[in-house]
């Protein structure tokens, strides 16, 4: 395979590469903090999804996270800082999110989601919305900020998931390793750490090998299969009570908050934690 071509005009957070194989790799690019979404590598994703779709040149996308984990989730440092002047604000912001969030979902190119280590609170939903995750071994994955009193934000799992499993994940807010991800149909498919980017690109290859146009056609089919059963709906649904909740948050939620921005995120963490010792 010839070298990729790199280009990433503007971007600070992402790193968008082009192979000989037609495959776009975009590389979540923020190392130091674990690529944990703010704002900006949001609406660097979304601007890099839209040009590979839009891109002749580009027959799958893999989304890929730098450094040591794939996506520790949202920026709590930024969120810690970020005001809201009513409930209003708050749903315009988290609803324009939302619709920044889900453009793996959205475009017509199949995306391929090449997990490593972390796959928490955000970086887990941006796996399943992807059409293809794979993931490594050792990676941990889940809405452990729950337990924090952080609510979630795009919420594909109970339509990956049956219903008891959903419950678990969610109501107790627990991990969820690779290879139990893998037998309740959270991810395609587990390989062992050394293998994660030759397995991506096996699979990346093989999905460009089809007509381009029959695999815009059944990823269309496929998402309006689960739209049609109620996805946009419940999703939709699902947002409007966090902005009820995400205006009006719980003690657990604002107590993180303040200890993040008096004594930092990873005594605020630690501290919420404390709650949990010896229950599982």
């Amino acid at each position: 395979m010839d070298a990729p071509t790199v280009s990433s005009p503007n971007y600070e957070h992402l790193l968008y590469e082009v192979d000989s194989d037609h495959i776009c790799w975009l590389t979540l690019n923020r190392p130091e903090k674990i690529n944990a979404m703010n704002n900006r590598l949001l609406a660097e994703l979304r601007q890099g999804l839209l040009r590979a779709d839009k891109d002749d040149d580009v027959r799958v996308v893999v989304i890929r996270g730098s450094g040591k984990g794939f996506c520790a989730g949202h920026d709590l440092v930024e969120d810690a800082n970020e005001v809201f002047t009513s409930i209003y604000h708050y749903r315009t912001h988290f609803f324009e999110q939302f619709d920044t969030f889900t453009t793996p979902w959205q475009i017509t190119k199949p995306v391929i989601a090449s997990v490593h280590k972390v796959a928490i609170g955000k970086g887990f939903e941006l796996s399943l919305f992807c059409d293809i995750t794979i993931v490594t071994s050792d990676t941990k994955m889940g809405y452990n900020e729950f337990r924090y009193g952080i609510l979630g934000h795009c919420m594909f799992l109970p339509w990956i998931v049956n219903m008891k499993t959903a419950k678990d994940i969610m109501l107790t807010g627990g991990e969820v390793t690779a290879h139990r991800a893998k037998e309740i149909g959270l991810i395609t498919e587990v390989v062992e750490p050394d293998q994660l980017h030759e397995a991506t690109l096996k699979k990346a290859r093989l999905m460009a090998a089809i007509p381009p146009d029959i695999q815009r056609i059944h990823k269309m089919y496929l998402n309006r299969v689960y739209e049609m059963q109620g996805l946009k709906n419940a999703t939709a649904y699902y947002l409007e009570l966090v902005a009820i909740a995400g205006h009006q948050t719980v003690p657990e939620y604002t107590e993180l908050m303040e200890t993040i921005k008096k004594d930092g995120l990873r005594v605020a963490l630690d501290k919420a934690q404390k709650r949990y010792k010896d229950l599982e």
